[in-house]
């Protein structure tokens, strides 16, 4: 199997007075901790997102069967025509906002940059995925010798992570909302539309 080798050069030890200061235990140690909390909080984002798709999708799954079965009777009555509408609507507008929370980011439109003359992070795979492997090397190369530059990287990570973070939790919360006020809105039109015919009759 082919290899490029000497691709890169990590950054060697300077003599004592002449290194730079490198990265802390407690600074790595925050760092790692920010990480894995947004790792824990986008898995439950899509846990939750996943819930209320496959809830929604069983619903529909279950509903559209019946109503083909007895579309003429649910046309002809008004108190069922109403809250199968509403849940109707409900369903998909859940299933979309839980794909959205979902769906993979557009890599083509996330650009990460920082400001000045730095350059990309190249520790986040978005950044360097259509890159050529040289290239990639000479950017991490770069990085690797300056403790500051690592340092606006990973918090340039952390920020663009925490920022994709928010907008799942938004979705979701969105999501979650619809779901629950559809639902509301679906048994209180029910309700309401019995109590009606039975005053009619």
């Amino acid at each position: 199997m082919f290899r490029e080798q000497n691709l890169i050069e990590f950054p060697q030890e300077k003599k004592p007075g002449k290194k730079k200061k490198g990265l802390s235990k407690k600074t790595i140690n925050i760092i790692r901790t920010a990480q894995r909390n947004n790792i824990d909080l986008t898995a439950i984002a899509d846990n939750k997102a996943n819930v209320l798709l496959s809830l929604n999708a069983i619903m529909i799954t279950c509903l559209v069967p019946i109503i083909f079965a007895y579309l003429d009777i649910i046309l002809d009555n008004k108190q069922l025509f109403l809250p199968l509408l509403i849940l109707g609507i409900t369903c998909f507008s859940t299933i979309y906002l839980s794909a959205q929370v979902l769906k993979p980011v557009d890599f083509n439109s996330f650009k990460l940059t920082v400001l000045g003359e730095k350059d990309f992070s190249p520790y986040f795979f978005g950044n360097f995925y259509q890159m050529e492997a040289k290239e990639y090397y000479k950017h991490m190369k770069k990085s690797l010798e300056d403790p500051e530059l690592i340092k606006e990287h990973l918090a340039q990570d952390l920020f663009y992570v925490g920022k994709r973070l928010g907008d799942k939790m938004a979705l979701t919360r969105k999501a979650f909302s619809i779901f629950i006020v559809g639902i509301f809105l679906t048994l209180l039109s029910l309700v309401g539309g019995l109590f009606l015919f039975s005053i009619v009759l």
